[in-house]
This record gives C-alpha cells, sequence and structure tokens, in this order.
C-alpha cells in the first residue's frame, strides 16, 4: 500500500474474477495483498471512475490502499488504478446509490446495509453493547461505553505506532540482511508461478474449465470488444457497451459467470469474440494470444 497512487508497481499475479455478472480484474501486490480494479468495479456499477478515483485519493484512510499496476491490455502494458480488497467494502458504502444503473442497484444497497449493520455489529460487541438494533439498549447512559472504546482504541492506536517507528528504526539497520530475503522471496515467487501454471493446467484437465491464463486472455479480448463497441454506438454508455458483450458471450455458451466456460470450448470463444470485433469495427482483433498471463 501507498499513498503515492502514481507509483506503477508489478503485480506478482493478476486474474479476472466475476463481480456482480461482470469481469473484475484482481491483482495481487508484492507484499501479498489483493486488489481490485477501480475501472473494472466502476463499469460493473455504470459510474464514472473519475469522479470516484478523486473520492478514493481525497479519503485520508482509503487512499492508503490505492495503487497503480502495470497491467496487460490490448495495447500493450498500462498504468491502471486498483483498490486494497480490504478497503473496497467501504468504498462501496460511499458509492452513492442513485448513479448507479438500475440493474445492480437493489443488491448495492443491500450490500450497503449489511456492511453498516456488520460494523456496528462489531463496534458493539467492543463496547459491550447489544449487537442488534438501538431499541435493545435501554440505559441511555450505556453509550458512555462509545467513549471509552474509543479512547481505548486511540490508545492502542499510539502503542501500535510507536512500536511501527521502532520498527522502522531496526529496519535501517537490517537493510542488508532484507534485500537478501527479498531476493530469496523472488525466487520463491518465480517457483510458485511455475508451480501454479502446472496446477491450473492440471486442474483445467481435471475440471473441464478454462485455465487462470485463457481466462485473462478472454478478459483482454472482451475488453477490447467493449471498448469498440462503447466507441461505435454512443447513444449506450461504456459500462452498458462491456455489460453487452460479456451477456453475449455467456448467453452464447449458457454460462452463468464466463470462467466456468469449458475448456473444451474456449478456442471457439476465443474466434467469437474475434469474430464480433470484425463485424462491429470491420478490422481483425491485433491481440496475441499470451503463453501465460499476468506478466
Amino acid at each position: 500500500m501507498t499513498d503515492a497512487a502514481d507509483a506503477l508497481q508489478a503485480p506478482t499475479e493478476v486474474l479476472p474474477v466475476t463481480l456482480l455478472d461482470a469481469a473484475v480484474l484482481a491483482a495481487r501486490g508484492s507484499d501479498g495483498a489483493i486488489y481490485l480494479s477501480c475501472r473494472d468495479v466502476c463499469q460493473t456499477f455504470s459510474i464514472s471512475l473519475g469522479p470516484q478515483l478523486r473520492r478514493l485519493r481525497n479519503h485520508a484512510v482509503l487512499r492508503t490502499g490505492l495503487v497503480r499496476f502495470r497491467i496487460p491490455t490490448s495495447g500493450g502494458p498500462q498504468g491502471q488504478d486498483f483498490l486494497l480488497l480490504e478497503h473496497v467494502p467501504t468504498w462501496l458504502v460511499l458509492i452513492n446509490s442513485v448513479r448507479v444503473s438500475d440493474s445492480v442497484r437493489e443488491r448495492l444497497v443491500w450490500y450497503q446495509r449489511y456492511i453498516i449493520r456488520e460494523v456496528y455489529r462489531a463496534f458493539a460487541t467492543l463496547t459491550g453493547l447489544p449487537d442488534g438494533a438501538s431499541q435493545q439498549i435501554e440505559d441511555l447512559d450505556d453509550l458512555s461505553r462509545l467513549d471509552t472504546a474509543l479512547q481505548v482504541l486511540g490508545q492502542r492506536q499510539s502503542e501500535l505506532d510507536a512500536r511501527q517507528r521502532a520498527a522502522e528504526t531496526r529496519q535501517e539497520s537490517l537493510e542488508q540482511s532484507q534485500q537478501q530475503a527479498r531476493d530469496v522471496w523472488l525466487d520463491l515467487q518465480t517457483a510458485m508461478h511455475e508451480i501454479r501454471e502446472r496446477i491450473d493446467a492440471l486442474e483445467s484437465r481435471q475440471t473441464g474449465a478454462i485455465s487462470s491464463t485463457q481466462r485473462g486472455y478472454i478478459y483482454q479480448l472482451v475488453q477490447a470488444w467493449g471498448a469498440a463497441k462503447s466507441e461505435r454506438e454512443p447513444r449506450i454508455s461504456r459500462s452498458a457497451a462491456f455489460a453487452a458483450c460479456w451477456s453475449t458471450l455467456k448467453l452464447r455458451y449458457r454460462i452463468a459467470r464466463y470462467e466456468d466456460l469449458p475448456a473444451s470450448q474456449y478456442h471457439d470463444a476465443v474466434m467469437f469474440v474475434r469474430q464480433s470485433y470484425r463485424a462491429l469495427t470491420g478490422a481483425d482483433l491485433d491481440l496475441p494470444e499470451q503463453t501465460e498471463f499476468p506478466l
């Protein structure tokens, strides 16, 4: 995580996942943390990326979960903004449901209510208050526990900050050994990547579903198709154009999630997207198939 969301980083792993019937790119940072593509989340809810990024960058806490990853696209490697997975629920609460598309509004409102309820339940547990509705609090004087809890949390945070500063001081003297540890970690990551590719291939043969590499390539193809559709059909929104492409693909192969596409139909699906792109633009889709995803 970093406050400087402008610095490009190379993810150790990238994989499209389904969120509310749309494909959202997930990435793993060098520290092992998982992030979701801000652009794809905005497309899912049919909201503008620019205002949401400004909101995230202006938020003192949420901006610490913003990173920019170098992501392979149909136009070559490009920087994209991602948000730490742990921060995504809070971001969802801040989204104005009035501005999202009708198809996902009801579910977004349900998520927001659920998240708010669960946050209060956790806070109530911390303070010793009932974790249900506030009607269960019989005496208003019990609310004094809130201030006590906040003070305790503040003291704990101060202790954690002091420990962090002490750790940073020790870190300076251990820089050389840490570099050696990072080198070992990179070697392990390389080995793990090779193992993961073998596991993907094995699982693909066992389950019949497309591998993570194939999922990534189809994701890029549909992203290019959706972008072309948005440019040529300005009467519909950009997010609606992408949603239409994904829906067309899933309807053709009768699947609820595109990652459920049988491996036996992978090459047919690739040809289908390429043909759809050509029918729309009159040009071939210049996007060679990768031998691996995400590097």
